[in-house]
This record gives C-alpha cells, sequence and structure tokens, in this order.
C-alpha cells in the first residue's frame, strides 16, 4: 500500500471536516464550491443548449444567496467562555519552559489548550504530536483534522495501542523568498518491535529524512532508551482514542447549509416578481420600441395594447417559512445562544446555555487531559519523572458574582484570625471560595499569623499588650493591602 494510503474512517469522515472547513471560513468558501448549491433544472437544461452563453444563470443563482454565518460566529461565542479558564499547570523544574516555549511556533501551553478546544470543537478531533527540536527540548505540534490520513491500532504488551500515525505535510520547496509553492510529505510514525520509529517520505515513497528510532540519546546520538509508544494524541470532543468523534457544530453548519440554498431560491424569486415583464402587441411591423424606464413613453399608435406580466409569488412566503425553520434547527443544536428577537422564553434559553456548557464541559476535559498525556510523554522522554506533572482546568463557564455581605464577613474572620488573608483575596479576585483541606487553611493562618499579618492578643488588661495588638493589626491591614 502507498504512503498516502488513508484510513476508512478517515474517508466515511473527510466530507463532514471538508463542510466544516467550508463553513467556518465563510461565504466565499461556501460559494466557491458547486457541490453547496445544485443548479435548478431549468439552468441544467439551459446549459445544455449554451453552456458558455447560459452560465450567467447560475452565477447569478449563486451571487443572490446570502450564507449566515451561524457556525462561525457560534464557536467565537463559545471560544470566548473558554478563554476565561485559567489552567493549573505543574511541571518539573526542567520543563519549566514548556509553559511559555510549547508550541512548534513559540507559544506556550495556554494557547495549545485553546487551539485544541477550538478544533475540537470546530472539527471533533485534533491530532496532538509530541517532539523533540534539536536543541533537545520537548514541544507540541498540532495537525489539522484532513492531514491526519492513516492510523492503525494493535495488541502492544496486552493493551491496544497505537502502531501507526501518518500526516501529511507541505513543506516550502527552495524557490525565491517570495514563493509560496509547496511540496507534499508524508511524516509516518509506526512501532517496529518495541520502539517507535518516525520518517518522512515523499509521495512517490522515497525517505526525504532518515527513518530513526525516537527515545533518549546520548551525546554521540546514540540511542539509549527508546521509545515504547508512538507519542500521539488524538484529542476528541468525548474521549482521546484514536477513532473519530462527532463533530459539535455539524448541526450548525447542515442548517446554515440548507439555509444558504434555500436562500437562493428566495432571493431569485424576490428579484423576478420585482421585475414586472413588460408586453405590446398590435403594432405596425414598421413601429420600433427601445429600452424604456419610468419615466420613458412609448407611441403605440392607433390599435396598439401594452401590459405588464407580475408574477404575485405565492411560493415565495413558504420558501421564507423554511429558511426561519432552518434557523431554528440551528438554535436547537444549543451550539450558541443566538438572538431570535424575543420571541424565546427564558427557559429555552437557559436549556440552550446548559447545552453549550455541557458540550464545552467534555470538550474541555479531555483536551485538557490530552495535553497532560502529551507533558507526560515529554517528562518521559526528556528524563524527568511525569508524576510530577498536572495540567487541569476547571469549566467553569458562569462568572461568579461577588457578595458585599460575603466580602465583609470574610474581612472579620481573617482579623479574627479563622480564615487566611489568602482565601479573602481570592473570593474578592474570583468570586470563589478555595477548595482546599483545613490542614492547608491552618498553615496559611499560621503564615499571616507568623508575618504579624494577624494578631490574635486579646489580653485587654496589658495595655502594652493592647497597644502591640493595635500596631500588629495595622502592620496585617499595610501589608495585606486589599
Amino acid at each position: 500500500m502507498p504512503v498516502q494510503s488513508t484510513n476508512p474512517d478517515y474517508d466515511a469522515h473527510i466530507e463532514e471536516w471538508r463542510m466544516m472547513d467550508d463553513a467556518l471560513e465563510g461565504e466565499c468558501a461556501i460559494k466557491r464550491s458547486p457541490r453547496n448549491l445544485p443548479k435548478p433544472s431549468g439552468m441544467v437544461e439551459a446549459e445544455k443548449l449554451d453552456g458558455a452563453g447560459n452560465a450567467y444563470l447560475y452565477r447569478s443563482y449563486t451571487d443572490r444567496a446570502q450564507y449566515e454565518h451561524w457556525v462561525r460566529d457560534s464557536l467565537r461565542s463559545m471560544m470566548g467562555l473558554v478563554s476565561r479558564l485559567i489552567p493549573e499547570v505543574k511541571l518539573p523544574a526542567g520543563l519549566k519552559g514548556l509553559e511559555d516555549n510549547a508550541t512548534a511556533d513559540g507559544f506556550g501551553l495556554t494557547q495549545l489548550f485553546l487551539r485544541i478546544v477550538r478544533q475540537a470543537i470546530s472539527h471533533g478531533r485534533v491530532p496532538l504530536v509530541v517532539n523533540i527540536d534539536d536543541a533537545g527540548q520537548p514541544y507540541f505540534a498540532t495537525y489539522a483534522v484532513r492531514n491526519a490520513i492513516n492510523w492503525d491500532t494493535a495488541d502492544q504488551g496486552g493493551r491496544q495501542d497505537l502502531v501507526l500515525s501518518v500526516f501529511r505535510e507541505f513543506r516550502r520547496k527552495e524557490q525565491d523568498r517570495y514563493s509560496h509553492e509547496c511540496e507534499t510529505v508524508y511524516r509516518e510514525f509506526y512501532m517496529d518491535g518495541t520502539v517507535c520509529r518516525t520518517g518522512v517520505r515523499n509521495e512517490a515513497g522515497e525517505l526525504v529524512e532518515d527513518d530513526r528510532p525516537l527515545g533518549v540519546v546520548d551525546g554521540n546520538a546514540n540511542l539509549v532508551r527508546g521509545l515504547g509508544y508512538i507519542p500521539v494524541i488524538y484529542c476528541g470532543s468525548t474521549d482521546n482514542s484514536p477513532d473519530v468523534d462527532e463533530v459539535p457544530l455539524l448541526t450548525m453548519a447542515r442548517a446554515a447549509l440548507k439555509s444558504y440554498q434555500l436562500s437562493a431560491d428566495y432571493f431569485t424569486a424576490l428579484h423576478q416578481t420585482s421585475h414586472p415583464q413588460p408586453w405590446v402587441s398590435g403594432l405596425d411591423e414598421s413601429v420600433e420600441l427601445s429600452v424604456t424606464g419610468p419615466s420613458a413613453a412609448w407611441d403605440l399608435g392607433p390599435n396598439g395594447k401594452c401590459g405588464y406580466l407580475e408574477f404575485q409569488g405565492a411560493g415565495i412566503q413558504a420558501v421564507r417559512t423554511a429558511m426561519g425553520d432552518q434557523k431554528n434547527a440551528a438554535l436547537e443544536a444549543g451550539a450558541k445562544v443566538m438572538d431570535v428577537s424575543g420571541t424565546e422564553s427564558g427557559e429555552a434559553r437557559k436549556t440552550r446555555q446548559n447545552d453549550q456548557h455541557a458540550t464545552l464541559h467534555s470538550i474541555v476535559m479531555t483536551a485538557a487531559e490530552a495535553i497532560e498525556q502529551a507533558l507526560r510523554y515529554a517528562a518521559e522522554w526528556t528524563g524527568f519523572n511525569p508524576d510530577e506533572v498536572v495540567f487541569t482546568v476547571k469549566p467553569e463557564f458562569v462568572i461568579p458574582e461577588v457578595s458585599a455581605q460575603v466580602l465583609a464577613e470574610l474581612q472579620k474572620s481573617v482579623m479574627a484570625g479563622t480564615i487566611s488573608a489568602e482565601t479573602y483575596w481570592q473570593y474578592l479576585t474570583t468570586g470563589k471560595l478555595p477548595e482546599r483541606p483545613y490542614n492547608e487553611e491552618a498553615e496559611l493562618i499560621g503564615d499571616d499569623h507568623g508575618a504579624g499579618g494577624v494578631n490574635l492578643d486579646k489580653d485587654d488588661g496589658d495595655e502594652s499588650g493592647a497597644n502591640g495588638g493595635r500596631e500588629a493589626a495595622g502592620a496585617g491591614r499595610s501589608d495585606t493591602a486589599l
């Protein structure tokens, strides 16, 4: 089989991914592909008679159609919610640089997380590859779903694991600096016994980069310990198995495409009915009529008659209703809280918000788990302890409100020494109380007390103690000025 061979699941879903690519790019991409707007039978027959002369009919039909950007707006809305989330990251000391430089193009882990979530929402699948650069530093690369063409799993030590991953890449040809011409190559990862190997081949299947094992090497580039797995994770919308997941926005994309097709008929009908066809009869053959307009007059002679052929457009409203049905279908997909001009009840809106948050919840969780697993691969590959890696994200999309009453009570508790100043500050800035066990909170309270942040001396009989208490309390307010 050639290197360009594709997985059967890839072939089954490629059209869905192409539809999502077009939907996200917008109206220009939708109109570039004739498959998105089939030709009416009348235009097909007209082009059979004169293909070049009647091609304008379909061009006009397409130009009048309108594609609604529900999918792109929905994705932007969902990413706005996700961008508020702050990942919790803990890494071994030698991998701290990944927090700010984790991707192939030099961005940090937060940006990697947002990229994975975005593609999981739009395409339901994100191939994530762990690699080592020339300086020996790990980094992560993501591929467009259409470029992850082949994969396979098999028994590895009693477990089902990846044994093959093939990705299509586009490399710029060595020409002048302004050229954008590229050649297609294929990067493959595969298991050779118990060691993962990788190589790059051209479309003829010839190696353009050495086929080499992956793992820890010594100073002479000799393999010391090979990787016993393929460092590739397929992050999905519901889990991180290599199987293809459903596309969360696919229902909305289909509704938007159907609305686009209906709009072509709708706006064409409006165009035709807004231009009544004039007719003239009973004229002598010697009488000539030219182009007319609102301020032009006709000389019809003694026996001439004229009028207009007007189409009432009885079917236009039905098309308009069908377009509204497609918008409702998009709303019911629950992918975006859209403005429906007050016709939707508060409960219905809340239901769709909850549906949206449930979808985002699963995607955020799988994305965080995929990045954490990738970081563990990187730690193991570079000789660090993978158990020291933590990458978690709490999918809380509703912004909590800070209660003035609760804030006042917390301030009293800080002054009384029953909660820490850090707890007060976290509630003030986030609207949420921290989730930690009592012994950790007690240590923080002790730290505040030890640093002079809170005074617990309540001996009113000792004037010096009272003064000392006032000074300590004053110091505490200064040190923890909130």
